[in-house]
């Protein structure tokens, strides 16, 4: 539809990315399979005690396809900031290593991470016909380049998957194209108007 074909290299790298999240290795881990910010609960005082709920999507799964969220809007852009400047991406992968030591490699936790992203951004993007088909200034035509933006800053914050990164940029840029009201800044998504306060 987009007429953005991947070149050989960045279809090397996807099959990676499959291999990456269907083997599971050392990184398999039981996740609820959804953590996105609105599936974890917090006392009212603030007390640092957390409950993850909504499990219809339990398993196995790669561990690193949990902090997905915290790097990529998820689909009701909720977001906790930049994890790394918060420090929140060093929290996590701090308790990853507990149980899985091999997230302290920077190479596989940084492949892995990257691999975990662009798959969930390469989803999203099955949804582009539909958000085709919508009015001008629908704002899942936003979140749908803020996720791909996302994913490939991800891939290339920790030097990965390069050619699978340079393709979504591509993506991104024709989407932009083709829905010039979608062409904006997404440096601060607080300022759309889904992540905005509700009254």
């Amino acid at each position: 539809m987009l007429e953005v074909p991947p070149g050989g290299r960045a279809v090397h790298e996807l099959a990676a990315v499959i291999t990456e999240l269907a083997v599971l290795g050392p990184f398999s881990a039981l996740s609820n399979g959804d953590a996105e910010a609105n599936n974890v609960l917090l006392h009212a005082s603030g007390a640092a005690d957390a409950r993850l709920i909504d499990f219809e999507y339990a398993g196995y799964t790669h561990a690193l396809t949990d902090p997905v969220y915290l790097y990529v809007p998820g689909p009701a852009w909720l977001t906790v900031g930049d994890p790394t400047t918060t420090g929140l991406a060093d929290q996590y992968r701090r308790a990853l290593a507990c149980g899985i030591p091999e997230a302290e490699d920077d190479q596989r936790y940084g492949f892995g991470l990257a691999a975990a992203c662009v798959s969930w951004a390469l989803v999203r993007l099955q949804r582009c016909a539909l958000l085709d088909a919508r009015s001008p200034g629908d704002h899942s035509r936003l979140q749908l380049i803020a996720t791909l933006e996302a994913a490939a800053h991800t891939a290339e914050t920790h030097r990965a998957l390069p050619h699978l990164a340079a393709w979504i940029h591509r993506i991104a840029t024709v989407l932009r194209r083709r829905w010039p009201d979608a062409d904006q800044d997404f440096s601060d998504t607080a300022r759309f108007p889904p992540c905005q306060a509700r009254q």
